[in-house]
């Protein structure tokens, strides 16, 4: 399984600053958050337009109509663009149109939030996020009853990249990987590390086991 360095910012000092802790990383997860769909607020698009990541990255969308952000984010150079299955009434045109603008399109499940009733959505993925935590905030507990979702996306898609996101750290990853993830998002587990590339390194060799299904 592999590790994608998460990156939260709410300030642009704090974007520069987790910028740099994780400029080891060939890609990275960029949480991006409009302080209505959850509570907390994000850097705005015109801060990000001046300090985008340089390596990959993929975009996980907490805000209302995402449709809104395809455009602006695919001009940047995001690779992958991930919007939550209840932020919009229109998810399978939604999720064609990040393909088309040129990006992996990912729909992402809130703890709370069941399959049943998104399995079209799923069709039209390229990319799933089970969330581990309630979205919104860093440095949440994991929570292991979500990743019972993994297997019913499968199901759905099997040709589907499943990442947790979530309570990542050495204790969980592994968790997450026998479970069948693809990819986990750890970002205080790295970001609050004295040497941040070696906790990534760390990450990565807990998480090198074989999944149950």
């Amino acid at each position: 399984m592999n590790i994608l360095p998460g990156i939260l910012a709410t300030t642009i000092h704090e974007l520069k600053e987790q910028l740099h802790l994780v400029s080891f990383a060939k890609k990275v997860h960029l949480d991006v958050m409009d302080g209505r769909f959850v509570s907390n607020k994000t850097v705005l698009l015109h801060t990000l337009k001046k300090h985008f990541p340089k390596q990959d990255v993929q975009v996980h969308l907490m805000a209302h109509k995402p449709h809104r952000y395809i455009k602006p984010f695919s001009r940047l150079g995001a690779k992958e663009l991930i919007i939550h299955a209840e932020a919009t009434t229109h998810p399978c045109e939604t999720l064609e149109d990040i393909r088309l603008a040129g990006m992996k399109s990912g729909i992402a499940f809130s703890p709370n939030t069941p399959i049943r009733g998104h399995e079209h959505p799923l069709i039209h993925s390229d990319l799933a996020l089970v969330m581990t935590v309630h979205p919104g905030h860093s440095g949440q507990a994991f929570l292991k009853k979500p990743l019972e979702k993994i297997a019913a996306i499968k199901k759905h898609n099997p040709a589907i990249e499943i990442g947790v996101d979530g309570g990542i750290n050495l204790g969980t990853c592994a968790i997450a990987a026998r479970a069948g993830a693809h990819f986990s998002i750890a970002t205080s587990a790295i970001q609050h590390e004295k040497h941040p590339q070696a906790a990534y390194r760390k990450l990565l060799a807990k998480s090198n086991v074989s999944p149950r299904i």
